[in-house]
């Protein structure tokens, strides 16, 4: 079995408010393609309640960085109470998304994906040595380059959350009066 490290431990990042679902997880996937990673979708869940939807979006990008070491992001998203509403931006009329996001970023770095170093307690410990002292300069730039990408994927997402901000929520939308 490979060594897994964890580099990034339960990111958070919370949103109330007006949003796009869909074009929160194609801009994830955008994110994720650019720098290379391959996405695996552990989990879609999607449940009808009264008081909205709620969804659970659980992805595990994976970048292989060398032969020996592979970067793995967990991505969580849980939607609370998802209602489509009228919103106004520059005096226009829009349908959009209203609701909760609470969304969890983990970032592991897995070590010897190919198990070359566990037939024997021997060769893991030699495995063990390698890691911390001969291939330490490595394994610490691999873990900055993970810290980076799950830091720099959270503000990202927090920027795409950002221009919601600026939508405001009507459930009938007055007429517009020029000013007096």
């Amino acid at each position: 079995m490979s060594e897994v490290t964890i580099v990034v431990d339960h990111l958070r990042l919370n949103y109330g408010g007006p949003f796009d679902a869909n074009a929160l997880f194609k801009h994830i996937n955008v994110f994720l393609f650019e720098r290379g990673f391959d996405l695996k979708v552990e989990k879609e869940f999607e449940q009808n309640t009264k008081t909205g939807k709620h969804m659970e979006w659980l992805i595990m990008p994976w970048k292989r960085i060398s032969d020996y070491t592979r970067h793995h992001i967990k991505v969580r998203i849980l939607v609370y109470d998802y209602n489509k509403v009228d919103a106004v931006i520059d005096k226009k009329k829009v349908k959009i998304g209203n609701g909760r996001i609470v969304m969890y970023l983990d970032g592991y770095i897995e070590y010897d994906q190919e198990d070359r170093w566990e037939s024997k307690p021997f060769f893991q410990f030699l495995r063990t040595i390698y890691n911390k002292f001969i291939y330490k300069v490595y394994t610490e730039r691999f873990e900055q380059r993970l810290s980076h990408d799950v830091h720099h994927l959270h503000h990202a997402v927090e920027q795409f959350l950002n221009i919601y901000k600026h939508y405001k929520v009507v459930s009938k939308i007055p007429p517009f009066t020029p000013p007096h």
